[in-house]
């Protein structure tokens, strides 16, 4: 099992990444779900054009074979979506989308093949109402079903992304139990950060304790199912693995800035889409530039870490959860204050 676990294309390097690299572009911060943990941030500037999204394309695809994933908001609602995925498919980059699939329909979802889709991640936070609560429309998860479906028929493959939240913790059995079921790749735990609509609501974030007990559910739980299971925003999940498998493994542990980079509407560029500081706008410098020239990526690269994390044995395979850290802190160097592996050396 630690093999494929540690595939590069099962995440096994870190959180989320991909070598050489993953770039993820929010195309539209427009949505027709309200939910609660949207860390999308209310603003009123436009979205990037067709032609900068085409240049940033090249750009991505320069660094060689990287994952390339649009998301948003729902990204279906961008009405050039497809002329995108089509650009961006004729170069050698693995291409995806996160969408949550109320839109789909047998003619959009073979628009989507058509165009070069490669996979889809679904957003599904719990089963029936569960969803429905947290997603902020009722029936969301009924017409996500359908969408799902539709997508299936069409013959494009598909994984879960599941919010980690101290209110559906309760639902994570169903969910597995349900993308066992339909035929899902993968499972994305993704773990709330306070950010975005999410700072209203700091008790939906899991602590140290919680967290444990979840990777210890998450590892045994592997062991029967036929979907890989991945805890995301948890470098320290790595850690964990390390020592129940194979002690020896190399990784990265958090990548936002070292190999994953977040391109929001805007154009601005983050590390991570949880981590929304600033290190350039496509709007005044090619993606290239910024790699070069920022400081903040410079910082992340050469773990210039504070506290805890800074002074950590694991600091340079784990790093902490850097959007973590600046959700509770405000510093995106800080510590990861739900982790219970530090070590000081």
């Amino acid at each position: 099992m630690i093999e494929r676990l540690f595939d590069n294309d099962t995440v096994g390097t870190g959180c989320f990444s991909y070598l050489p690299a993953e770039f993820v572009w929010a195309v539209t911060k427009r949505c027709n779900l309200s939910c609660l943990h949207c860390s999308i941030e209310e603003s009123d500037e436009g979205e990037l054009t067709t032609e900068e999204g085409k240049l940033l394309i090249e750009d991505a695809a320069a660094l060689g074979d990287v994952k390339f994933a649009l998301t948003g908001g729902e990204p279906l609602l961008r009405k050039d979506i497809y002329e995108l995925i089509s650009y961006a498919s004729g170069f050698d980059m693995q291409i995806v989308m996160a969408t949550n699939a109320t839109l789909i329909t047998r003619e959009v979802a073979e628009k989507l093949v058509d165009a070069g889709l490669e996979r889809f991640g679904v957003s599904i936070d719990g089963v029936g109402d569960a969803h429905d609560k947290i997603r902020g429309v009722k029936g969301a998860f009924e017409r996500t079903m359908k969408g799902l479906e539709a997508a299936k028929d069409a013959g494009l493959s598909f994984q879960f992304h599941s919010m980690v939240t101290a209110y559906n913790l309760d639902e994570i059995p169903k969910i597995i139990d349900l993308a066992e079921e339909l035929g899902a790749y993968r499972i994305y735990f993704v773990y709330l950060i306070p950010m975005g609509k999410a700072r209203e609501i700091p008790e939906a974030c899991i602590g140290v304790e919680e967290n444990k007990k979840f990777f210890e559910y998450i590892y045994e739980r592997q062991h029967s199912s036929s979907v890989w299971l991945k805890p995301i925003c948890n470098p320290q999940y790595w850690l964990y693995l390390k020592s129940k498998e194979n002690d020896s493994f190399k990784m990265t542990g958090c990548t936002a800035g070292i190999t994953r980079f977040h391109i929001f509407p805007n154009g601005d560029v983050a590390p991570c889409a949880y981590l929304p500081v600033k290190a350039g706008s496509l709007k005044e410098k090619r993606f290239g530039e910024i790699l070069e020239t920022s400081e903040v990526f410079r910082k992340l690269r050469n773990r210039e870490l504070n506290g805890n994390c800074g002074v950590c044995i694991h600091r340079g395979e784990c790093g902490g959860c850097r959007s973590r850290a600046y959700g509770f802190s405000g510093d995106y160097l800080g510590e990861d204050p739900v982790c219970g592996w530090w070590e000081e050396g």
